[in-house]
C-alpha cells in the first residue's frame, strides 16, 4: 500500500537521510488538507471505535478473569486504535510504522491462537502456521509489484489477511459452526471496510471528508466479530 511504501522509504539508504526522514510528514488521505495535527479529525476520532470494541469484549470475555491470550488480543485491538489515531494526527513516517505494526501483530497473534484454540494445534505448530502465512503474504506483495497497480487505493496489502480470514471461516465450519458464522460476518464487514478505504481518493472532489473513517469504524466491528468467533471456539 502507499502507507507501507511510505514506511519503507523511511528506512531506505539515502545520503543525508536518517532520523529526520522518519519525521517527514506524509499525506495519504482525502481529509488531510495540511500538515496541522488536527487536519484529519474524522480519521483520528473514528479510531475510538477500536477502544470501545476492546472495552465491550473485555467485559464479555470476563475481564481480568479472561485467559491471557484473549487479554493480549484485546490489548492489541486497543493498540490498533491508538496507533492509527497517532498516525492520523501527526501523519509522519514513524507513526505510519506504528499504525501498520499493531495491525500486523494482531493478525499474527490471532492466527496463532485460532490454530491452537480451534484446530487443536500445539503453540509451536501454530507459530509455524503463522510463518507460512507471512511467507505467502510476502510472495503476494512481491508478485503485485510485477503487475499493474490494483484499483484499490493502496489497499492490496490487506488482501492476504482477508484471504486468511476466509480460510479460518472455512476451517471453523465443521468444528465450531458459531465461530464460522462470526468469521463469515467478519469477512463481509471486511469487504465493506476495504471499499471505504479504496474509494477515499476517488470521492474526494465530491466529498472532501473522504471515506477513510469508514475503514476504521467498520474494521472495529470486524475485529469484534473475529474475537467473538475466537471466544465461541474456546467454549466449543
Amino acid at each position: 500500500s502507499r502507507q507501507l511504501r511510505a514506511v519503507v522509504g523511511a528506512v531506505s539508504p539515502h545520503p543525508g537521510d536518517g532520523w529526520m526522514n522518519w519525521l517527514e510528514r506524509i499525506d495519504l488521505y482525502c481529509e488531510r488538507t495540511g500538515p496541522e495535527l488536527w487536519s484529519e479529525p474524522l480519521n483520528a476520532l473514528s479510531n475510538l471505535a477500536f477502544i470501545g470494541v476492546a472495552a465491550l469484549l473485555w467485559r464479555r470475555a470476563g475481564g481480568r478473569h479472561s485467559s491471557a491470550d484473549i487479554r493480549l488480543l484485546l490489548a492489541l485491538i486497543a493498540a490498533v486504535g491508538l496507533g492509527s489515531l497517532v498516525f492520523h494526527t501527526v501523519a509522519t513516517r514513524w507513526a505510519a510504522l506504528l499504525d501498520i505494526g499493531f495491525i500486523a501483530l494482531f493478525v499474527l497473534v490471532y492466527h496463532q491462537r485460532f490454530q491452537v484454540r480451534l484446530l487443536g494445534k500445539s503453540p509451536a505448530a501454530g507459530w509455524r502456521g503463522v510463518g507460512a502465512f507471512v511467507l505467502l503474504a510476502v510472495l503476494f506483495g512481491a508478485a503485485t509489484r510485477l503487475l499493474p497497480p490494483m484499483a484499490l487505493n493502496g489497499s492490496d496489502a490487506y488482501l492476504p489477511p482477508f484471504a486468511l480470514l476466509l480460510v479460518c471461516a472455512r476451517q471453523a465450519r465443521g468444528r465450531a459452526p458459531q465461530t464460522a458464522r462470526w468469521l463469515k460476518l467478519a469477512g463481509a464487514l471486511f469487504l465493506v471496510s476495504i471499499t471505504c478505504r479504496a474509494i477515499d481518493q476517488a470521492i474526494c472532489p465530491a466529498w472532501p471528508l473522504g471515506s477513510h473513517f469508514g475503514w476504521h469504524l467498520v474494521n472495529a466491528a470486524m475485529l469484534y466479530s473475529c474475537l467473538r468467533g475466537l471466544l465461541a471456539a474456546g467454549r466449543a
